[in-house]
């Protein structure tokens, strides 16, 4: 397995926004991903304005997985409505 982070936008009209970003590493959990630190940046202004918002809420999302299973991963996000945007980066070994 190795280390990724992914940074996720979320719908910031959500009722607990927090909610979401849990559901979004149970994802990658069901995956076989281990979680190993998600860090919440909160509410946050937009460089662009996406779905006529100007804010959304940020998340960094530290995990270790199997490189097979990313594109399953971006696929499942993509179907989220209230995950507007995610990046995943992989990270240099330890």
């Amino acid at each position: 397995m190795r280390p990724y982070e992914m940074m996720i936008l979320v719908n910031p009209d959500l009722e607990d926004p927090k909610e979401e970003i849990s559901s979004v590493e149970e994802v990658v959990r069901g995956l076989g991903g281990e979680i190993a630190k998600t860090d919440i940046w909160g509410k946050r202004r937009l460089a662009y304005p996406i779905d006529k918002h100007t804010e959304g809420f940020y998340a960094v999302c530290n995990f270790k997985f199997d490189q097979v299973h990313l594109k399953e991963l971006d696929r499942v996000l993509k179907l989220r409505s209230d995950v507007w945007r995610h990046m995943v980066v992989r990270l240099d070994e330890e």
